[in-house]
């Protein structure tokens, strides 16, 4: 078959499927489209009719206080004015007020005066079902010695919906006080009501008093046929059950459009196919012939572009010309290769300086991280403290208890982000230990998601399942949180940020490296982890000045330059390295590179504390922070402690020496003023029979390291500390 036949049925084939893929595909979502959307209006229909109700309640409630807090209301309680109710409940006056049945009862929930409006309309007695309804629903209302709760609620009975509002009768000058009994007053939801809310919502509204199973108490849509669908809005009473639904019925005018539109959408593709493929034959057929001048053109662009550069031959086929371009290419990529490894050897040395300058840059970072340690980690861990105190007292089940525990996440990573920082500042090794980095990102996905991404969206592609690699946890977290952030940032919080981890070689990574330093890796297989964004990308120019500490192309106030270069530093002391690609108005891609380490082999232990039963243990605390100081000591005082709190050393001496010794455990803060921790463990030290001291600080510098020891420290916490490791170290300290 000759190669313009070949042509010609290529397209004419691959034009056809993707027309019939085109029309299925369009159908299909432009069908599924409007039935979303035909859902979705149901659903916000049903919900308006329950919030029209709800505000009828609302409105009764609101008549109801009116009445309950009137002075004349509270006198005709205690017994007088014995003609208020006829005067202020008669025919007209409930007729206004659209009440049907308005009760009052006396503090023992005894019924005083009631009426009841009929059709006629004439008052008559209150039902007993109404009022034995009343009086259960009361009992909350007169119970409250605060006059504070109101009740409402609806209730169904004799197929017929009411909604009942009851308040404590009590005087408007007097709020928090005792109540002198209860006003109830009900309104009936009929035929007429059902009739104003179909008038409001321009749609058919019946009442629905089956009984609902759980799952089914947020209502939902249910399809009657191919023009009509039925809303249910559940309506629930003061506990949260469902007393009857309100049935809205609905017109399926956008189901019927959208199977026009998609009829039509596949029409107009289907002719657009074929237009498109006849033009393609047609062009192609002309195309063909120019095979041979393209062969000329492109060995011309080759040869003046020069060896360097990777142009090719693009004619394919099998037929002669085909094989001679195949043949100019071998030869081309033999060329390339051998100057290709003469470039890495100059690129090779050019990457040793660039590491050299590299460190020496970062060395800039350990002159300011020490002085704000100390107070950094001292809020941190009195944030802690009122944060688990809270926490404590807290019932169980309360909402706010997992927003507390994120809180104390959030705690945990600040602590960690203070000690990487001084960490990286001092170029120590982290602390390394078998983990999977796709677990990593899954919690840094969660930090980010805390209000740091705007209306960024966020895709993860996992391409490997052993992702297992050595390195900190808390490091590697900051790692990929301050990539996300910066994407964030350069896409002004808006647009798709890629992340894809996988596996290659070194040798992969040598051929495709954006960074000196990952051609420079030990030959092996590394976990790759690319963090893409569609910004405007990177200048050409600010490449290689990237990772250096404090440059940044960020607005004043926007960043400080240091994220980038805590990146790099991580990165180098994991055995690893960072790359960057970018093509400015395509977006930037970092590439994160960690050896793989294989799967991890568990060893589990289980950590533990408990309450210590017996006399109470006295300690002494100095700590001169005094959100600190009462947060920690408070709860250890939870815990079973007799805590006695000091501001600083030299007051915590003086408790000492007043009490003669007798304390079971010393807690001490490093740095306070008068006397310090290490000076406060010496004096203890010096004593007969000196009790455990364990030190609880913010920062310990490397000279104070060198004299713990000295100094008898039992143990040595770092701020912010965790409630059981404290709880641990005292209780092992006093055994």
């Amino acid at each position: 078959m000759k190669l313009q036949y070949k042509a010609w049925l290529l397209v004419v084939s691959t034009i056809g499927v993707l027309t019939l893929a085109s029309v299925l595909v369009s159908r299909h979502s432009i069908t599924a489209s409007f039935e979303e959307l035909e859902r979705d209006q149901f659903k916000v229909e049903g919900e308006r009719a329950g919030r029209l109700l709800n505000q009828q309640l609302q409105g009764l409630s609101a008549t109801l206080m009116d009445y309950a807090y009137w002075t004349d209301t509270v006198e005709f309680a205690k017994g007088s004015k014995p003609d208020y109710f006829s005067e202020n409940f008669g025919t007209d006056n409930l007729k206004y007020l659209g009440i049907d049945h308005v009760l009052v009862l006396d503090v023992l929930g005894r019924p005083i005066a009631g009426a009841e409006l009929t059709e006629d309309p004439s008052l008559q007695p209150v039902s007993e079902s109404i009022s034995q309804m009343v009086r259960s629903l009361a009992v909350s209302v007169l119970s409250d010695r605060t006059s504070q709760t109101v009740m409402r609620t609806y209730r169904r009975m004799d197929g017929n919906l009411y909604l009942v509002s009851i308040a404590a009768v009590r005087s408007q000058f007097e709020p928090g006080s005792a109540p002198h009994g209860a006003l109830a007053m009900v309104r009936r939801f009929d035929a007429k009501e059902l009739a104003r809310f179909s008038d409001i919502l321009m749609h058919p509204v019946r009442l629905s008093f089956t009984d609902a199973a759980p799952a089914s108490l947020a209502g939902g849509v249910l399809p009657v046929d191919h023009t009509r669908t039925e809303s249910r809005a559940p309506v629930l009473d003061h506990e949260g059950r469902p007393v009857a639904f309100l049935v809205l019925e609905l017109e399926r005018h956008l189901h019927q459009a959208g199977r026009s539109l998609a009829l039509v959408a596949a029409l107009q593709v289907a002719l657009a196919g074929l237009v498109v493929g006849t033009l393609l034959v047609l062009l192609l057929n002309h195309l063909v012939l120019r095979r041979l001048q393209r062969v000329h053109v492109e060995l011309s662009e080759v040869t003046r572009a020069g060896i360097d550069s990777d142009g090719k031959l693009s004619v394919g086929g099998d037929d002669e010309l085909a094989d001679l371009a195949r043949g100019i290419n071998r030869l081309l990529d033999r060329n390339r290769e051998d100057a290709a490894q003469q470039r890495q050897a100059h690129e090779r040395q050019e990457a040793l300086h660039l590491q050299l300058a590299q460190s020496q840059k970062t060395e800039a970072l350990g002159r300011f991280t020490s002085g704000i340690a100390h107070d950094f980690n001292n809020s941190l861990a009195a944030i802690s403290g009122w944060v688990r105190l809270a926490q404590e007292d807290l019932a169980t089940g309360h909402p706010s208890a997992s927003s507390l525990e994120q809180a104390l996440k959030s705690i945990q990573h600040g602590s960690g982000l203070m000690k990487q920082l001084l960490a990286f500042s001092r170029q120590s090794t982290p602390r390394l230990e078998r983990l999977r980095l796709s677990a990593i990102i899954d919690e840094a996905r969660t930090l980010v998601g805390f209000g740091l991404m705007g209306r960024c969206t966020l895709e993860v592609d996992c391409r490997i399942e052993d992702d297992w690699i050595e390195a900190d946890s808390t490091q590697m977290k900051q790692v990929i949180v301050n990539l996300l952030i910066n994407a964030c940032d350069a896409m002004d919080g808006k647009g798709a940020i890629s992340l894809v981890l996988e596996s290659k070689e070194s040798t992969e990574l040598a051929s495709g490296a954006g960074c000196a330093m990952l051609g420079q890796l030990p030959r092996g297989r590394y976990i790759t982890l690319s963090v893409s964004d569609e910004g405007p990308g990177i200048a050409p120019e600010h490449l290689d000045r990237i990772f250096d500490p404090f440059f940044t192309t960020k607005a004043i106030g926007k960043g400080t330059g240091l994220g980038l270069s805590v990146v790099h530093g991580i990165m180098a002391r994991h055995s690893g390295g960072v790359g960057v690609s970018s093509t400015p108005g395509q977006g930037a891609c970092f590439t994160l590179v960690m050896p793989a380490k294989g799967e991890a082999v568990w060893n589990l232990r289980t950590h533990g504390f408990a309450v210590t039963q017996g006399p109470k243990k006295r300690l002494l605390y100095a700590e001169d922070d005094a959100l600190v100081r009462d947060a920690w000591s408070a709860l250890l005082e939870r815990q079973g402690w007799v805590v006695t709190r000091t501001r600083d050393g030299e007051e915590a001496w003086e408790h000492f020496q007043s009490e003669g010794g007798k304390w079971d455990a010393v807690l001490t803060d490093l740095s306070m003023p008068k006397l310090n921790g290490l000076q406060l463990a010496r004096r203890i030290a010096s004593t007969n029979s000196p009790p455990p001291v364990v030190l609880m600080s913010g920062q310990i510098s490397a000279e104070d390291g060198a004299e713990l020891g000295e100094a008898g420290f039992r143990a040595v916490l770092h701020k912010p500390v965790d409630q059981e490791d404290l709880l641990r170290v005292l209780s092992e300290a006093v055994a």
